[in-house]
């Protein structure tokens, strides 16, 4: 098994991160339309370059406190046909991980709720929570999105 690359972004501080390939673009917070009758993580639509994009804030999804953040990012992902944008805090720089610096996620913190955790990557010191964007929400989540 090869290094594997990373995108990290930061919630509330915290580092994350995401495998490179699941990325198509990261992009400037925009103006983001709310959608009524929305799940409460929904964030709302973005138009990116004439396509409709469904943005989750994964704060919200994560269940996690909002604070504030200035210069917010959207992550670009692909499941599918389908393109979804994730609101994080910051999202940029990259990181290399050998194979022996990637762990199973602990068994502690894999519960029905929070599947999403592929991996812990150990870089500078520091673990990092690897999110599979692709399984942060269901494909019965998706078609409620998608059905709005």
């Amino acid at each position: 098994m090869a290094d594997k690359q990373y995108i990290v972004f930061k919630l509330n501080g915290e580092k994350f991160a995401a495998n490179i390939n699941q990325i198509a673009s990261i992009t400037e917070f925009a103006s983001i339309t709310s959608l009524p009758n929305a799940p409460a993580y929904v964030e709302g639509l973005l138009n990116l370059r004439g396509d409709i994009i469904p943005v989750i804030n994964l704060k919200k999804r994560f269940k996690m406190a909002y604070e504030g953040i200035d210069n917010q990012r959207i992550l670009i992902a692909r499941k599918g046909d389908i393109q979804i944008g994730f609101l994080v805090d910051d999202a940029s720089q990259s990181m290399t991980v050998g194979e022996k610096n990637i762990l199973p996620p602990p068994m502690i913190a894999i519960r029905k709720d929070n599947k999403y955790i592929s991996e812990v990557a150990v870089y500078q010191d520091e673990l990092i929570i690897v999110v599979d964007l692709e399984r942060v929400l269901t494909d019965d989540e998706i078609d409620e999105i998608m059905d709005l």
